[in-house]
């Protein structure tokens, strides 16, 4: 049986030159997403980091991406703010552990200000107001079309109005990997990730009252608000990603992705 080479990398900065890359050193990793208003969040431990580089990644700014998958081909399980950097020892190794969390500053600081006459619909408001975050958004499909507000105003910051126009209509709207999305129900993305005893997954999910419970190889194609198919002995079916939790090194312990999904709303 062939041995895939476990790989973590991460980019801190913006996407230039500027960039500090680090790879090649013994990393852990943790990161926690799920479909909510509150930033995603983690943390990620680099061993015996150099006091140069370590220094250089407090001067560079709060953007940082992870990258984790296998042999040559990682791919990016995380976009966000450092939070924090500290320094921890065990007997032998020196350990940077960095908290990682969402676009904290660019949602807290987004405002928005504009009145409409007449009638407007909820999804073009949301349209306008994206721009303020400084964040792509995607999903957008999830907000109903048909519906409708009349003579409206706001003037206040972006993150509630999104929740004084989406609650009503049960939207939820949330932040990941520097994207704003937006979910509605049991309502998903069309990309489909298939997992089986031949693509990673581990064991058999399991039924919560949240939905289903699987747990896989570390797959960073396991999206937010996606669709996965499951085929197991107990389970079957196309769910979407409600919850996501990465966790493991790139030595020898575990690495793998658990999450739930919530069966998807048949049309």
């Amino acid at each position: 049986m062939r041995i895939y080479k476990r790989i973590i990398k991460v980019i801190i900065g913006q996407e230039d030159s500027t960039a500090l890359s680090i790879d090649g050193l013994y990393m852990q990793l943790e990161i926690k997403k799920l479909i909510s208003a509150k930033p995603n969040e983690g943390t990620i431990s680099i061993f015996n980091l150099s006091d140069a580089t370590e220094s250089q990644i407090k001067e560079k700014g709060v953007r940082i991406r992870v990258f984790a998958g296998y042999d040559n081909r990682p791919v990016m399980i995380h976009d966000g703010d450092i939070r924090r950097v500290e320094r921890d020892r065990t007997q032998v190794d020196r350990v940077t552990i960095i908290t990682l969390g969402g676009n904290v500053v660019k949602l807290s600081q987004a405002f928005f200000n504009k009145s409409y006459s007449g009638q407007i619909s909820v999804k073009q408001i949301a349209k306008d107001s994206i721009p303020s975050f400084n964040i792509d958004a995607t999903d957008l499909d999830q907000i109903p079309d048909d519906a409708f507000l009349y003579d409206f105003s706001f003037t206040g910051k972006t993150s509630d109005l999104l929740d004084k126009i989406l609650n009503p209509i049960k939207v939820q709207w949330f932040e990941t990997d520097n994207l704003i999305k937006f979910s509605k129900g049991k309502q998903a993305f069309e990309n489909v990730v298939l997992l089986n005893q031949d693509t990673g997954l581990i064991g058999s999910p399991s039924v919560t009252d949240k939905g289903t419970k699987f747990r896989s190889v570390l797959n960073g194609r396991i999206i937010l608000n996606e669709k996965i198919k499951i085929e197991s002995r107990l389970v079957n079916g196309i769910y979407k990603v409600i919850q996501i939790l990465h966790k493991g090194d790139n030595r020898d312990g575990e690495f793998v992705t658990e999450g739930i999904g919530t069966e998807i709303e048949q049309s």
